[in-house]
């Protein structure tokens, strides 16, 4: 009679998950079955002795593989050469990118190159290396290898909004304000057990939650599809050594700084900068629609160019443009929605590439009168031209507007 009436099963739920697991010492929970999911749920000093999976149980990492044989030959990556993807090549002694030797079973880059991926490259970055780029890189304190493809198509996102939308070079604290690092770690079978990876370590993520983001930037959707993407390595040509060189080192832990955000003096600068995204968003604009506009601009967001995006309108040189432009002509729509779908979920379709132009366009938005009582002054730390030679040596070229 007891186990049958359904109004008993409530007070019997709230002793065994509230009552008994308060009632036990910790050490009772090491042989507490996976069955029996509710002793967690009341004595979070037991969590760290839990055998079975828990959310806060702590996770043990294993050694990383091995890397993976690449599978980038030359008549590859001339693929990307006549896709507007990479650099020709001008240079037999050296050139700006290599093929990596058959008998390179990880990688062995020549001195003064880098290990960089096909998918970076359909996703946004260029060489030579933008301003931000190198930023990310010493911010984080990573390699390019520790990128994931997902993080260079945020990071080339964020640059094209800046500077095709909003007017500007990317804006440090901006990106600060509205994203974080997030550390990633394979899984495997066993429960509780992951395992280190050498390459895409690295995402970053929108700030989501309650404490860490207003809603003034548009999600960026972000595809799954990138299965072998780590046996697509060649190598980079690193000019001026102005990213890290490669050392092949393992990241084991999340730095403390990948979740830091602006320093409060700052906060209060973005309000204008935060009213003209939320602006964009309110007018339709997504990240697919971003991506297609780059693509059909012919620029790369994460390659240093003599113009930003919204500069590359009527009136300039030829000679500027061509040194922005990737390719003599644009890509067919197919081949734009193509690469977007590549790198943004969904089902983005040709019909809608440059559906949102960037500035100076015929139908871009007008962000003056956002603007017009705000003042630039993006400047970076003190701290961060002194300990980072590669933003240093640019120091003479440096916009007040943003990042360069």
């Amino acid at each position: 009679m007891f186990i049958g009436s359904v109004r008993w099963w409530p007070a019997v739920y709230k002793c065994l998950v509230v009552s008994l697991p308060s009632l036990l010492p910790p050490s009772a929970f090491v042989l507490a079955p996976a069955s029996l999911p509710f002793l967690t749920r009341a004595h979070p000093r037991a969590v760290a002795s839990l055998p079975f999976s828990h959310p806060k149980m702590p996770v043990r990492l294993i050694a990383a593989d091995d890397w993976r044989p690449s599978s980038m030959m030359e008549r590859r990556l001339l693929e990307l050469e006549r896709e507007g993807l990479l650099h020709p090549r001008t240079s037999s002694s050296r050139p700006e990118w290599i093929a990596p030797a058959a008998d390179h079973r990880e990688p062995r880059p020549p001195k003064g190159y880098v290990v960089s991926f096909a998918k970076f490259h359909h996703h946004g970055l260029g060489t030579p290396s933008s301003r931000f780029m190198r930023e990310l890189c010493h911010h984080y304190m990573v390699e390019l290898q520790h990128f994931s493809p997902n993080a260079i198509t945020v990071a080339a996102v964020f640059a094209a909004v800046c500077e095709g939308y909003l007017g500007m070079m990317p804006h440090w604290d901006l990106w600060l304000h509205l994203y974080r690092g997030e550390f990633f770690n394979a899984p495997i079978r066993t429960t509780g057990v992951r395992k280190l990876v050498r390459v895409g370590c690295l995402n970053l993520v929108l700030k989501t939650g309650k404490t860490e983001r207003p809603r003034e930037y548009f999600p960026v959707g972000l595809s799954s599809n990138h299965a072998g993407w780590d046996s697509q390595w060649f190598y980079l040509r690193n000019d001026d050594s102005l990213l890290p060189a490669y050392t092949g080192r393992l990241i084991s832990e999340r730095p403390e700084n990948w979740t830091y955000g602006v320093v409060q003096v700052n906060q209060s600068r973005l309000d204008r900068l935060l009213d003209a995204l939320k602006k964009l968003c309110v007018e339709g604009l997504t990240a697919a629609l971003v991506l297609s506009a780059v693509h059909h601009r012919r620029v790369l967001p994460l390659m240093s160019r003599p113009l930003r995006m919204d500069e590359m309108g009527p009136g300039i040189s030829s000679r500027d443009l061509e040194a922005c432009w990737m390719s003599n002509e644009a890509p067919a729509d197919d081949e734009v929605a193509a690469r977007v779908r590549a790198a943004i979920a969904g089902d983005f379709q040709p019909e809608h590439v440059n559906g949102f132009p960037m500035r100076p366009d015929v139908g871009s938005i007008d962000l003056v009168s956002i603007f017009s009582t705000y003042d630039f002054d993006p400047r970076f730390s003190s701290v961060l031209l002194k300990t980072c030679p590669c933003l240093r040596r640019d120091r003479s070229t440096f916009d007040p507007r943003g990042l360069q």
